[in-house]
């Protein structure tokens, strides 16, 4: 029997062909434009400020290739144009230029940021060979060294190692922008594709949904908008909540079979409001005679009938149930609540006890300000304990000063702390010469028989990091040895840094392990500064970021020429504006002293 054609199916078949042509050309244009806008973004966010940014950079490195040579060929004196300009270029222009990379690098792909980690190391190369320039030629004088004057003449010589390392980096550099430039074509020609593709589709598909339209709109005309207009009276009276008072024409087709429906509908209407005004009013034995055996909204309103009679004396039992048994649960509810106060008040009295045991071992500022004339000390923790702690003793004419960084933070870490002040105030009175990297090996030893006594079954991986210092106030000489911190001097507006030994105090075997002493002869006015790692690995700024030892170190220059109090204060303000909203990560202490 062949399929009757009914107006039903014949408008789904012209409306799904011209759906289906329709979210084809939606979804191809949408995904044409979601692809465009994509390969756009990457274009201007990612590719464009990335070659700018790289070409600026190799720009700067050749300008500072140039003023290396300059200052290593020809005598000039520290405050010559060119000296400057190269100071400027490396301390502001190029960390501006870097940070605005590694902004981008979140962005770059896999082979880029390998490629970009290659030119940072050749970089960091090239200016270790500057460095060694400047710190050869500090002056004018320093020209006329005769040892000096080969040594720069080997390094700046057309050829040299300098201009080795300079081609090294732009070779890597211009890699590194052609792969991004390439990358950049190949993402404007694919975009190009994508419309010329969309315009053919459009087109074609456009003119196919016209015809299906037309057909559509003249089956609609036809055997729809005319039927449905007499049923429209009636629908709009029931929509009013007004039952017709003649009975709808029917005819013989889906329309009519509508209309049939419709007369139907509007007598069970009839009974249904009726039945349900008086379910309304609680009368739950009210008779509903159904449409038919198959009526099964009919059956439904007699079986809501009897359940909500049987529901109305269920509920009343449950609810007197539920509220003997939430009555239960607060009390039980509360009895926890008190438990866990009363828990975590003692576990916080314990804590704020074992502080005060752990001030009691710090030195108090008359003490500091006894031993040393003009110094200061920022101490901030983390947590109500801390793992960091700062020492100060006298040794017969030598005052001998630590800043200590424990492992960890919190209570774990102001136990660690215990271990080195006690271990400090021993080595010092063993005596060790007086030398820095004496008492830190006999506190080593002295910390790592503290921690490790039953080795075979616990070895413990713990430490302190920490910069021991031997000062002697009336020659200003000063014999410092570090592990894993280091120490700075601030003189006349520059930084000079010395490097720790890269060893933990207490975390491993006494063999084979190597501290080196550093003898400064401090000038007047000459700040020290000794600190642990917590104020450059805060979070924090505009975008979340660590605070990092360049910011700390330009931020120590600054402020190494205020008064000793003062710098405490700007040490906090700086670090108070640079955290923001953002939670303390670690324990933090920075100790100054003035020659």
């Amino acid at each position: 029997m062949a399929m009757r054609m009914t107006i039903g199916r014949k408008i789904g078949l012209g409306f799904g062909l011209f759906i289906f042509f329709a979210l084809l050309v939606v979804l191809l244009t949408n995904r044409t434009l979601e692809r465009s806008r994509e390969i756009n973004e990457e274009i201007n966010e990612v590719y464009s400020p990335s070659v700018d940014a790289l070409v600026r950079l190799r720009n700067l490195t050749v300008s500072s290739h140039m003023l290396i040579k300059h200052w290593a060929l020809l005598e000039s004196r520290a405050d010559a144009p060119e000296k400057t300009s190269l100071v400027e270029i490396t301390t502001q222009e190029l960390p501006r230029v870097l940070d605005q990379l590694d902004t981008l690098m979140g962005k770059w792909q896999p082979d880029e940021i390998a490629l970009m980690s290659n030119v940072s190391a050749q970089m960091e190369e090239m200016f270790r060979l500057h460095d060694r320039i400047k710190e050869m030629l500090p002056s004018l004088e320093s020209y006329n060294d005769p040892f000096v004057h080969m040594e720069r003449t080997g390094m700046a010589e057309e050829g040299g190692p300098i201009d080795q390392q300079h081609a090294k980096v732009l070779a890597e550099l211009d890699r590194l922008v052609e792969l991004q430039e390439r990358k950049r074509r190949e993402l404007g020609g694919g975009m190009i594709k994508s419309f010329d593709s969309l315009k053919f589709f459009v087109l074609y598909m456009g003119m196919g949904l016209v015809v299906i339209g037309i057909v559509v709109a003249f089956l609609i005309i036809r055997d729809i908008v005319g039927p449905v207009q007499r049923l429209r009276n009636v629908l709009l009276s029931l929509g009013r909540g007004v039952f017709p008072r003649t009975r709808v024409r029917t005819t013989n087709d889906e329309v009519g079979d509508m209309g049939k429906a419709l007369t139907t509908l509007v007598a069970g209407l009839r009974r249904t409001t009726d039945f349900s005004h008086a379910v309304a009013a609680g009368d739950f034995t009210a008779e509903y005679q159904p449409l038919s055996d198959e009526d099964m909204l009919g059956h439904a309103l007699l079986k809501m009938r009897d359940e909500l009679g049987q529901r109305e004396r269920v509920l009343e039992m449950k609810v007197a149930e539920r509220t003997e048994e939430v009555v239960r649960q607060k009390e039980e509810v509360e009895r926890q609540s008190r438990k866990v106060v009363e828990l975590y008040k003692n576990v916080t009295d314990s804590i704020r006890y074992a502080k005060r045991l752990q001030d009691s071992i710090l030195p108090p500022d008359r003490r500091i300000k006894e031993l040393l004339r003009d110094a200061f000390v920022y101490f901030r923790p983390k947590d109500i304990v801390s793992g960091d702690f700062y020492w100060i003793e006298r040794a017969g004419d030598r005052v001998l000063f630590a800043a200590v960084d424990c492992t960890g933070h919190g209570v774990p870490g102001a136990f660690m702390s215990l271990v080195g002040h006690n271990g400090l105030n021993q080595a010092a009175k063993e005596g060790s010469g007086g030398r820095p990297s004496e008492m830190l090996k006999d506190l080593n030893r002295i910390a790592f028989e503290a921690l490790h006594k039953d080795r075979e079954q616990h070895l413990v991986r713990d430490g302190m990091d920490m910069a021991l210092c031997s000062y002697d106030p009336v020659t200003r000489i000063l014999d410092y040895a570090g592990a894993n911190s280091p120490l700075y001097v601030a003189r006349q507006g520059e930084l000079l840094t010395f490097a720790p030994n890269k060893t933990a105090i207490g975390s491993f075997d006494l063999n084979g392990m190597t501290l080196t002493d550093h003898r400064i002869e401090l000038r007047q006015n000459d700040m020290v500064y000794v600190f642990s790692d917590g104020y450059a690995d805060q979070f924090g700024g505009p975008k979340g970021k660590k605070f990092l030892y360049r910011r700390f170190r330009e931020l120590l220059v600054e402020i190494s020429s205020q008064p000793t109090d003062r710098q405490r204060m700007l040490l906090h303000d700086a670090f108070n504006a640079w955290r923001g909203a953002h939670e303390q990560v670690d324990d933090i202490l920075v100790m100054g002293v003035r020659a």
